[in-house]
């Protein structure tokens, strides 16, 4: 897969928020949870590419659509214990999530689904399974 399909959501912040549109030029990788025991895995991925130096975002994401306003009470859950610095970095998908999944193949599971991209593409992807350096392998780029 070269891109995946277009995602709405809002940052923590409450900032509107596309991707890939919103995304920067530079690598980024995009951290999806579909599930709330996926936090684990996504805590696992976070603390690797920051590791690793590279830009991500934090992306809980439902596999149907939702408006954004029914999200309200993850919004204030999360609010209570992430710092306001880190608002900007999760956004909150409500629509795409089920293309998502059909795009790459993926399963709506208690684990990380993780794409890095650049320019609009993606450049590698992992969606089976838990974090493990050997999946970690093919995102490290510094």
């Amino acid at each position: 897969m070269n891109t995946i399909p277009p995602l709405l959501g809002t940052t923590l912040s409450g900032r509107a928020f596309r991707i890939p549109e919103d995304l920067p030029l530079t690598p980024i990788a995009l951290i999806f949870g579909f599930d709330h025991e996926a936090r684990h895995d996504v805590a696992a991925w976070k603390k690797f590419f920051t590791m690793q130096g590279l830009d991500f975002l934090s992306v809980p994401i439902t596999p149907i659509v939702v408006p954004a306003i029914a999200m309200s009470d993850t919004v204030q859950a999360m609010k209570s214990h992430v710092p306001p610095g880190a608002w900007e970095s999760i956004v909150l998908v409500h629509k795409g999530g089920r293309e998502l999944l059909a795009a790459l193949g993926w399963q709506a599971d208690p684990f990380a689904k993780v794409v890095l991209m650049a320019d609009g593409k993606v450049l590698a992807s992992h969606g089976s399974g838990p974090f493990t350096e050997a999946a970690a392998e093919s995102f490290r780029l510094i």
